[in-house]
C-alpha cells in the first residue's frame, strides 16, 4: 500500500505538471498568434505598393550601409598595421595625401588613409555597372542584393571568377592598392604572416568581405527609385551639420576669429561619403581642419 500510495502521489504530480506545462504552451501559441499578426501587419504593403516596396526605406539602407563601414573600418586598421609593420610613415603618407591638414591628435592620421579606403572603394557608386565591365545581369537591384547577400564573397570569387563582383574586385584592388604599397607588402620579410594581399592571405579576405559589402550596398542603392544618390564635399567647405557628421566627436570647438567674429570650422577632407535618398541626407562624415577644438571625447573608430 505504501509503495502504491508514493507511485500514485508521483503520478498526480506529473500530471499536474504537465496540465500546468500545457497552459504555458497554450499561452506562448496564443502570444506567437498575436506577435504574428502585428509582423503581418507592419510587413504589409501600403494600398497600391508592393512589398519589397515597402522594404526601401532611408533606415534599411542605412544600417546596410553602418554594416559596411564597420567592414572598411576593419580593413583600413589591418591595412595601417600592415603597412607599419612594411616600414611605412602613416603620418607622411597622410601629409602626401592631404598636405597641410592639422591633426588635432598624432594618431588622426589614420583617418586620411580610412578616407582612401573609403573613397577609392565609393568610386563609381553612381554608376550602375559600378566598375564592372560584363554585361549586366537581368536581375533588378533588390533581386540581386537578396542573391549576393546569401552568398559566400570568396566561394563566389572561386566558382565565377568572371561575374560582376569578381570585376569589381579586381578594380577595386587596383585602385586601392598601389603598386607602391603593393611591393612593400610582398616585398618586406619582417611581416612573415603579414603578406597578406596574397589571393590566400587574411587581408585579401577582409578586403573582400569589404568589398561584398559595399557592393551589396550598391545594389541595394539601384533599387530605389531614384537611385540613391552619393556626394562628398571639398577641402575648406564650411562645416554644416545638415549635410555633414564630425568623425571625431568633441565637446565643442574653439574656432578661430576674423575680425571678432568667430568663424565656422571647415573641412579638411571627406573620410565617408554621404547619400540622398529622395529628400533623406545620410550625412558624409568629415575630418575638421580648423584652430583648437576642445578635449575629443569619442573617437569613432
Amino acid at each position: 500500500d505504501a509503495v502504491v500510495n508514493r507511485l500514485q502521489a508521483a503520478l498526480d504530480a506529473k500530471d499536474a505538471a504537465a496540465i500546468a506545462l500545457r497552459l504555458d504552451l497554450e499561452a506562448v501559441d496564443d502570444g506567437n498568434a498575436r506577435l504574428a499578426g502585428r509582423l503581418d501587419r507592419a510587413l504589409a504593403p501600403p494600398p497600391g505598393g508592393d512589398a519589397v516596396g515597402a522594404m526601401l526605406s532611408a533606415g534599411v539602407f542605412d544600417s546596410v550601409l553602418r554594416d559596411a563601414l564597420r567592414v572598411a573600418h576593419r580593413f583600413a586598421r589591418a591595412l595601417a598595421e600592415v603597412l607599419r609593420c612594411a616600414g611605412w610613415d602613416l603620418a607622411a603618407a597622410a601629409e602626401a595625401a592631404y598636405p597641410g591638414i592639422s591633426y588635432s591628435k598624432a594618431g588622426h592620421c589614420r583617418y586620411a588613409l580610412l578616407s582612401h579606403v573609403c573613397l577609392s572603394m565609393f568610386d563609381g557608386f553612381d554608376s550602375y555597372q559600378f566598375g564592372a565591365t560584363a554585361g549586366t545581369t537581368e536581375l533588378g537591384g533588390m533581386e540581386q542584393f537578396i542573391e549576393h547577400s546569401d552568398a559566400d564573397p570568396m566561394e563566389l570569387m572561386n566558382s565565377s571568377p568572371d561575374c560582376e563582383f569578381a570585376q569589381f574586385c579586381d578594380r577595386k584592388y587596383k585602385q586601392l592598392i598601389h603598386p607602391g604599397i603593393e611591393s612593400s607588402l610582398f616585398g618586406n620579410s619582417d611581416c612573415g604572416t603579414l603578406l597578406v594581399m596574397s589571393v590566400a592571405g587574411p587581408l585579401y579576405e577582409l578586403f573582400v568581405a569589404m568589398a561584398s559589402s559595399i557592393w551589396t550596398l550598391h545594389r541595394l542603392a539601384w533599387a530605389y527609385d531614384p537611385a540613391v544618390g552619393i556626394f562628398q564635399v571639398g577641402r575648406s567647405t564650411e562645416f554644416s551639420m545638415v549635410y555633414m557628421e564630425n568623425i571625431v566627436w568633441s565637446k565643442g570647438f574653439v574656432g578661430s576669429k576674423e575680425l571678432g567674429k568667430p568663424v565656422r570650422p571647415k573641412v579638411g577632407f571627406t573620410v565617408v561619403p554621404g547619400f540622398r535618398l529622395g529628400g533623406t541626407v545620410i550625412q558624409c562624415r568629415v575630418y575638421l581642419d580648423h584652430g583648437k577644438r576642445e578635449e575629443d571625447i569619442i573617437d569613432s573608430i
